[in-house]
């Protein structure tokens, strides 16, 4: 019989809206399920250097399951490194916790894509007209020219951690990639979305 877990991740992220968020991969604790996480809590978290952004990000993902989730901040502080796993996920557990969430950057990079002209008979858009325009044929129209567009890539990982039965593993991870998100906010919240709908999909969320 599978241990129902009760995290909140998935469920607050409620807003419809298009996402440029792709899961990469996933994997699921295949003991591991999810029911009412309202009724629980979890500490959020991202793993970010910069504390002013980490506490704008986190602040914004409690506001997406307010009474549920709480930031990592006010409970662990700003310390980077945990010196005592056991005696924080002990302390946690005794103030209610039962999962973390963890969101955090793992890779940035750009790309560039061309963009073709809107309208006319352009040369590059079949073989046959670059091959006259290569040649000098003037009686060939290239039309307007396109453009060069820089592509950000964002790369997030999630994973959830239990806090129940003491063993503190890990039961649901995923990898994301976010296209010219416009911003940090809008970042997290493709790919909060991309990841609700992939836990789904992995039967980790019912």
């Amino acid at each position: 019989m599978k241990k129902i877990l009760i995290l909140a991740l998935a469920v607050g992220c409620f807003f419809v809206s298009f996402s440029q968020t792709q899961v990469l991969n996933s994997w699921k604790d295949p003991n591991t399920s999810i029911a009412n996480p309202s009724v629980h809590k979890i500490i959020v978290a991202a793993l970010l250097y910069n504390q002013s952004v980490r506490r704008n990000v986190e602040d914004y993902m409690v506001t997406l399951y307010p009474g549920v989730a709480t930031q990592s901040y006010l409970i662990l502080g700003g310390d980077s490194i945990l010196s005592d796993e056991n005696g924080e996920s002990r302390r946690l557990r005794s103030l209610g916790y039962d999962g973390v969430v963890i969101m955090k950057q793992t890779d940035k990079n750009s790309t560039q894509q061309y963009v073709p002209g809107a309208g006319g008979n352009y040369y590059y858009r079949t073989w046959g007209g670059y091959w006259h325009h290569g040649w000098g044929r003037v009686y060939y129209d290239p039309g307007p020219p396109g453009a060069v567009r820089t592509l950000n890539n964002w790369f997030v990982q999630v994973n959830i951690y239990s806090l129940v039965n003491n063993d503190n593993k890990l039961v649901w991870s995923g990898n994301t990639e976010t296209t010219n998100p416009g911003g940090r906010v809008p970042l997290f919240t493709d790919v909060c979305d991309a990841v609700r709908s992939q836990m789904v999909s992995d039967g980790f969320l019912r």
